[in-house]
């Protein structure tokens, strides 16, 4: 969980090496998310989810339309969706997959805390709130057979960050009007799947929150 308050300058700077072994990840055939932020019918949310052929674009999808249905049952507006948050949330999303570790730091330039990411994809905001979280690839229990279902995945997704009171906070926080999703997949040294999945919350610069 991350939050924080104004924005760093934004450096236009993008690492060779960070694109490189991108393709090496699971899922890299598919466009980042920000190419589809609207996309992604209940029919297609009802595929099952290949590990090794993923469609992140669909995931990330799916956990904006949680997260909003998260949102509406705890009487908190919905977000609107921005693919320059997608790309934000992307950002991490790729760096916690390629360090398998979670985490809200990142040593790239430019990219180094959530406001630096979210600045850096052109988005001026006032205010942001990052969730990150590893989740495994598959169901509990029988991890070689079952399978989830791109909604399953992203509820049990959404349904972690609200077990986490500090996530739960930024998710269910009323002063933030926009949402960015992202997720990644790689395996762990044990060859075990495995979801990055990155939200990044913003409420844009020069808006009144209406509180002090």
């Amino acid at each position: 969980m991350y939050a924080e308050t104004g924005r760093s300058p934004w450096r236009p700077w993008r690492s060779a090496l960070a694109q490189l072994l991108a393709a090496l990840l699971a899922g890299c055939a598919h466009a980042p998310p920000a190419a589809v932020a609207g996309g992604g019918g209940d029919a297609a949310l009802g595929q099952v989810v290949s590990p090794d052929n993923p469609d992140r674009a669909l995931l990330a999808t799916a956990i904006f339309m949680e997260t909003n249905r998260a949102r509406l049952a705890n009487r908190v507006p919905p977000l609107g969706r921005l693919p320059e948050l997608d790309s934000a949330a992307d950002e991490q999303a790729l760096h916690m997959a390629l360090s398998l570790h979670t985490e809200h730091s990142n040593p790239m330039p430019g990219e180094q805390t959530p406001a630096d990411r979210v600045a850096r994809a052109g988005f001026r905001a006032k205010r942001v709130a990052e969730n990150a979280i590893m989740w495994p690839a598959h169901p509990p229990g029988e991890p070689d057979r079952a399978a989830y279902t791109y909604s399953a995945l992203a509820a049990a997704i959404v349904q972690g960050w609200m077990d986490s009171p500090g996530h739960r906070a930024n998710l269910l926080n009323p002063a933030f009007t926009y949402l960015g999703c992202a997720a990644r997949f790689a395996r762990t040294g044990l060859g075990y799947p495995r979801v990055f999945a990155t939200q990044v919350f913003a409420l844009p610069s020069g808006a009144d929150t209406g509180q002090k």
